[in-house]
């Protein structure tokens, strides 16, 4: 890597920092990182959360192969763990509306895009903390944000590596940078207030 060209994970999250900021700032998401949310809150944000995972996992299998770029990405749903987390509260999953997503239809949009999903695993343990109010010990009920439990730390690299690796020609960074930015517009989007 060149040193006076900053590496694309650095990139991304320089691309992307704003819309993360102000996603820290969302009612629904600061309610859970304060331990604040209960039982209807909480299975009313998985839905949510389902919608753009399941959404996201179906416009990606539906686009071009990642396993040239070292990526599986049966390996990475996450919305089977949401499913599972909402059963163990209870709640019926049942199909849920899916959120708009921008066009994921090359190698580097669709990369850009698990950029966003597979980051947000990396702040997942600590909010599953916050649920110890809510839910008993263990595993049950938070599921999706333990994420990939302890194949973490190697879909994470994987990952990683394929976006510096796609990501070194100019283009495809191009590409990747505006997807990115675009999923992270469209979860904000998914979750403002006014949407019922």
């Amino acid at each position: 890597m060149n040193a006076l060209r900053p590496g694309v994970r650095d990139a991304l999250r320089a691309a992307t920092d704003p819309i993360h900021a102000r996603l820290h700032r969302l009612p629904v998401l600061s309610a859970l990182a304060e331990g604040a949310l209960d039982r209807a809150g909480y299975a009313a944000l998985l839905r949510r959360l389902l919608g753009f995972h399941a959404a996201v996992e179906a416009t990606l299998a539906a686009g071009p192969s990642l396993r040239p770029w070292g990526i599986d990405l049966a390996a990475r749903r996450r919305a089977p763990l949401i499913e599972a987390d909402l059963a163990t509260l209870g709640m019926p999953v049942g199909p849920v509306p899916l959120v708009p997503l921008p066009v994921l239809d090359t190698a580097p949009r669709a990369l850009g895009c698990l950029y966003v999903t597979e980051g947000s695993t990396l702040g997942g343990r600590q909010l599953a903390q916050a649920l110890d109010g809510l839910l008993p010990a263990g595993e049950a009920g938070r599921r999706f944000l333990l994420g990939h439990g302890t194949r973490h730390g190697v879909l994470w690299r994987e990952c990683c590596a394929a976006l510096e690796a796609c990501g070194a020609d100019p283009l495809r960074r191009a590409e990747m940078l505006a997807a990115a930015e675009a999923s992270f517009l469209a979860f904000e989007a998914w979750f403002s207030p006014d949407r019922t």
